[in-house]
């Protein structure tokens, strides 16, 4: 616990005066973690007194992962109420025509089991998954695996090399992944919906709030290189990295722009540049008409272009569309939530995040619809090819081709938001799998 204290810097906020919100002090609350916490090690902490740590592996059920207690003086197999809740089982349990009476270890204590779940499917390894059914015992492990698996001769253990295996669906032996246990604790990240439906079903037990904060460690080792599985990868497809140029591919989906009833075409007079912006946008201009994502105009239309100073003090090219989105009908076309996309990666373990660079410009604009897209500037009057940046409509264009082109591997192994792809895995091997299957 002292380890954790060093990480959980814990400050209570000033009263917020917002109604409704109230502030809590949490230092009965983690008095309270602390107490939980040192009882959980108890048992843990004795045999490591002697150098005999208990042996655990990591299982996983559904989405939710646990380290089982691999336990030869327990005839059954057990599971906690709580990680049972936890990995949705609930449903499956069942009442025994014949409660199981339980001796525990002091020799003394007894207890009567009436509930258990029957053939739960258990991932020990990435192809190694078998049915176990356990008994629903008031434990402090998440899992007890005891003699009724240890049996089998299909899950080797030796207790000297802390080595666990098993049989894969092809038949090899396997190892799990062994691990010391409560070393650390796992954050699993839920959504609102699924705690407000947890304490619907009174599922929590007590609830608090934490203020997390992250210190800098200029004196930390330096970021260890790239696996070189994952160096191969980029190397392989290293095309796929290089910057779009000339006309964009011919895709099923292309913006357009559908004007309200009655629409005017807007006029406004250009705004005056320094010398430092008008450098950049002849800059920038002979850029884009290179590429052909722009190209002269004659249309009615013609928005004001702009400049914006970024945070690293350069110039940012905007366009005020302002007038046109007051006129365009609206697409209700959605944006992914971001409790949704998070509620995805429990369990992942490797991610590798892409970003499209530009990727509004790899969406073309309708031809019918270019000239509403002018713009004027001292340099001439011109039309976008592509869909620039600004207009109402354009985030939700892009997700939707975005959605239809990795629809087949969406929240299996890729979360997309806008030009942002996430590709998430389990394991390492997994992966380098995911990440090749998305660039093929």
């Amino acid at each position: 616990m002292a380890t954790l204290r060093s990480y959980l810097h814990t400050t209570v906020p000033a009263l917020l005066t917002d109604d409704g919100i109230a502030v809590v002090d949490l230092r009965s609350y983690l008095a309270k973690i602390d107490r939980e916490y040192a009882t959980q090690r108890y048992a843990t902490q004795r045999y490591a007194e002697t150098d005999a740590p208990l042996l655990y592996i990591h299982i996983q059920i559904g989405k939710a992962t646990c380290s089982a207690l691999i336990d030869c003086g327990a005839s059954r197999n057990f599971m906690s109420q709580a990680f049972m809740a936890r990995a949705g089982l609930g449903p499956r349990v069942r009442r025994k025509t014949q409660p199981t009476q339980v001796t525990l270890a002091d020799g003394r204590t007894q207890k009567s089991i009436d509930r258990c779940v029957d053939g739960v499917p258990v991932y020990f390894a990435a192809l190694a998954c078998e049915p176990v059914s356990f008994d629903i015992l008031d434990t402090k492990f998440d899992m007890i695996l005891g003699m009724s698996w240890l049996r089998s001769t299909d899950h080797p253990v030796n207790f000297h090399e802390r080595t666990v295996h098993i049989r894969d669906r092809n038949g090899v032996l396997v190892p799990c992944t062994v691990a010391t246990p409560h070393t650390s604790i796992a954050c699993h990240v839920v959504s609102v919906a699924r705690i407000r439906d947890a304490i619907a079903r009174n599922d929590v037990e007590e609830m608090g709030l934490v203020f997390l904060h992250a210190l800098p460690s200029p004196d930390g080792p330096a970021a260890s290189p790239p696996d070189p599985h994952i160096s191969h990868l980029l190397d392989e497809y290293r095309d796929v990295f290089e910057a779009p140029t000339g006309t964009v591919p011919d895709r099923p989906i292309r913006h357009g722009i559908t004007l309200e009833a009655g629409a005017v075409p807007p006029r406004g007079c250009i705004y005056r540049m320094s010398e430092e912006e008008l450098e950049v946008l002849r800059a920038q201009f002979d850029d884009l008409l290179d590429k052909g994502w722009i190209h002269p105009s004659c249309s009615p239309y013609g928005a004001r272009v702009l400049f914006v100073r970024k945070k690293n003090k350069d110039l940012r090219l905007c366009i005020d569309y302002q007038k046109l989105n007051a006129q365009t009908v609206k697409n209700a076309g959605p944006l992914p939530r971001i409790d949704d996309l998070l509620e995805r990666l429990g369990g992942a373990t490797y991610f590798s995040k892409l970003v499209l660079k530009p990727g509004y410009h790899q969406i073309e604009i309708q031809p019918q619809d270019r000239y509403k897209t002018s713009f004027k500037t001292r340099y001439g009057h011109f039309e976008w090819v592509v869909m620039p940046f600004g207009l109402t409509n354009a985030p939700a264009t892009f997700q939707a081709v975005m959605t239809t082109e990795f629809r087949d591997l969406l929240d299996r192994s890729v979360l997309i938001y806008l030009d942002d792809i996430l590709v998430y895995s389990r394991t390492l091997d997994e992966h380098i799998i995911h990440l090749r299957t998305l660039s093929l």
